[in-house]
C-alpha cells in the first residue's frame, strides 16, 4: 500500500467552520463518518482507494475532528443540512456517497433529497433505532437507576460510578462527549429513519460486519430488503467498524461497486 497525501481544507458554512480532507483524483466519493470518529478514521480506506482512480472527500462533522460543536442540540436532519451545503459549496455533481453508522443516517437523508448522488453506500448504518438491550446493558441500566436514587452527583465517587456504568453499557462515547454533544447523542439515537429506505432511488451497496453488536446484522438484511435492488456484502469477522479492521476487503468491495 502506497502512502497517499491528502489536503486539509476549511469551509465556512452559515458562519460555522467545517474542516474536510481531500485525497486522490477521479470518481468522487464523499464519506460521512460515524459517531466518535472523524476524517482521520478513514485514512486506511484513503490509502487503499485514492491512487486507484478515486477522489475522496471526508468532512469532520460538527463536534468531531477539527470542526467545532453545534451551539444547540442537532439531529441527523441538521447534520444532513450542513453536509448538503458543503456539497453545494464544493459544487459536487455526479458523486457517490458513503455513510458509516451515525453517518449512514445522515447519508440516507441526503441521498433521498439530492439527485446528484449517483450511488449510495451504507456501512453498518444506524437507521433502525429501537431499544435492544443485551444482558450487560440491562444490568448497567438497572445499576444506573439504583445509583441515581442512592448516589448523589456531589458524592466524590459519583464520577467513577458514572464512568463504570457507561463503560459497562458500551456507551463510552456518550460518557466522553461534551454537554452539548451528549444532548446531540440522545437526540440522534432516538431518530428512527426506516421510513426513508423505500425512497432510495440510487444503486445502493450495504456493507456490514458479521459481528457488529452496535447495529446488529439483522439490520443489514432489513435494509437490503427495504431498499429495492440493493446489494449486500457481509464482512466476516468484522464488527461495527469493518473499514478499520478489514480495510483492504472493504475498499475492494467499494471499488468493485463503484466501478460497475
Amino acid at each position: 500500500m502506497v502512502s497517499i497525501e491528502y489536503k486539509q481544507n476549511r469551509a465556512v458554512i452559515d458562519g460555522r467552520e467545517l474542516f474536510y480532507k481531500v485525497a486522490g483524483e477521479g470518481k468522487l466519493l464523499l464519506i460521512v463518518h460515524g459517531w466518535g470518529a472523524s476524517s482521520m478514521s478513514w485514512m486506511e480506506i484513503v490509502e487503499e482507494m485514492a491512487g486507484k482512480g478515486f477522489k475522496l472527500i471526508i468532512p469532520d462533522l460538527p463536534g468531531f475532528g477539527k470542526s467545532p460543536s453545534p451551539d444547540e442540540t442537532w439531529g441527523t436532519e441538521n447534520y444532513a443540512d450542513i453536509v448538503s451545503k458543503l456539497i453545494k459549496e464544493l459544487d459536487l455533481k455526479d458523486f457517490c456517497l458513503l455513510g458509516h453508522s451515525f453517518g449512514g443516517g445522515i447519508s440516507l437523508r441526503i441521498a433521498t433529497e439530492n439527485k446528484n448522488v449517483r450511488k449510495l453506500i451504507l456501512c453498518d448504518a444506524a437507521i433502525v433505532r429501537e431499544e435492544r438491550l443485551d444482558l450487560r446493558q440491562k444490568i448497567s441500566k438497572a445499576l444506573a437507576n439504583i445509583g441515581s436514587r442512592f448516589v448523589s452527583k456531589d458524592f466524590p465517587a459519583y464520577r467513577f460510578f458514572e464512568k463504570f456504568i457507561y463503560k459497562l453499557a458500551g456507551a463510552n462515547d456518550y460518557y466522553k462527549a461534551s454537554p452539548v454533544m451528549k444532548e446531540v447523542f440522545k437526540k440522534v439515537v432516538s431518530e428512527d429513519l426506516r421510513f426513508l429506505l423505500p425512497k432510495v432511488e440510487q444503486p445502493c451497496f450495504i456493507i456490514w460486519g458479521s459481528e457488529d453488536k452496535a447495529t446488529i446484522l439483522e439490520d443489514a438484511y432489513f435494509l437490503n430488503k427495504e431498499i429495492k435492488g440493493s446489494e449486500l456484502k457481509i464482512i466476516k469477522g468484522g464488527r461495527h467498524n469493518p473499514y478499520k479492521t478489514h480495510p483492504k476487503e472493504v475498499a475492494e468491495a467499494i471499488i468493485s461497486f463503484l466501478n460497475k
